[in-house]
């Protein structure tokens, strides 16, 4: 489980980058920023929820960088875990609380304490990795914290989850019908259109050559998937420089055997 620790409120981040500027067009990049100013403003729990490749992960370090010092946050990268204990651990370490206490009880209430008296946004990617225990801890926080603050559960802290559609399979497990009660959106975050993918294009690799069947071949390959165009189009670029310089339709579509999982169209 990677941790990104609450950043400094003196200490501002680097500027965005030409290419986050490009991209914050694209819908799901909107869709996403909106979702968590909303939480962030509210305090609330938002899901974010889209198809592996869409760019959840580059969103929110878009966003995170744009919104560094003004948000302080903190951004958990889930991985598999058994138990919701590195959950609860990850939250102590950036919070900066002092608990040496072993029992879960005891961390929650550290936890939420601390969140009553400053508020702050908790960002999991790949959320749907986590376990049903694991999701009940979150909402057990989220809940003592509500009462705290005396909001009649209607706020506490910004609480943003970002994962593929196996995240509302998990949500919808009878044993967290609390934490659905406590959901305030959910959107989808869609893959790139066609004019989306112009701007991808044009964004990461500028110097990239393509004819239009070449483009919609790279289109039809990823998608709308920007972590599958982020794959397919330096080896199509490769491929390319062996055979004029331009990626073809032909080119575009050789580029598939060098990949693996790549979605059957």
């Amino acid at each position: 489980m990677n941790l990104a620790v609450v950043p400094s409120p003196e200490k501002a981040g680097p500027p965005p980058r030409s290419d986050e500027r490009l991209l914050i067009k694209i819908r799901a990049v909107q869709k996403a920023f909106q979702l968590l100013d909303r939480v962030c403003a509210e305090r609330t729990i938002g899901i974010a929820i889209a198809n592996p490749g869409v760019g959840k992960s580059y969103i929110l370090k878009a966003w995170r960088r744009k919104n560094q010092p003004r948000v302080r946050h903190i951004w958990i990268e889930a991985a598999i875990v058994l138990s919701p204990g590195p959950v609860l651990d990850a939250l102590v370490k950036a919070l900066g609380i002092e608990c040496d206490h072993k029992r879960m009880w005891k961390k929650l209430d550290a936890i939420a304490e601390a969140m009553a008296r400053d508020p702050v946004l908790v960002v999991i990617d790949e959320a749907d990795l986590l376990t049903v225990r694991g999701f009940e801890v979150l909402r057990s926080i989220w809940d003592r914290c509500a009462e705290i603050l005396d909001t009649d559960g209607e706020a506490a802290f910004p609480l943003a989850l970002f994962g593929t559609r196996a995240l509302r399979v998990k949500l919808a497990h009878p044993d967290l019908e609390r934490l659905q009660r406590r959901i305030s959106e959910i959107t989808e975050l869609d893959p790139m259109d066609e004019g989306e993918m112009q701007m991808a294009l044009k964004s990461k690799w500028p110097g990239l050559r393509y004819d239009d069947d070449g483009f919609a071949v790279l289109h039809r390959l990823s998608r709308g998937s920007f972590g599958w165009l982020n794959k397919i189009v330096p080896i199509a670029a490769k491929l390319a420089a062996k055979d004029g310089g331009m990626v073809t339709a032909r080119i575009a579509g050789a580029s598939r055997k060098y990949l693996l999982g790549l979605p059957e169209e």
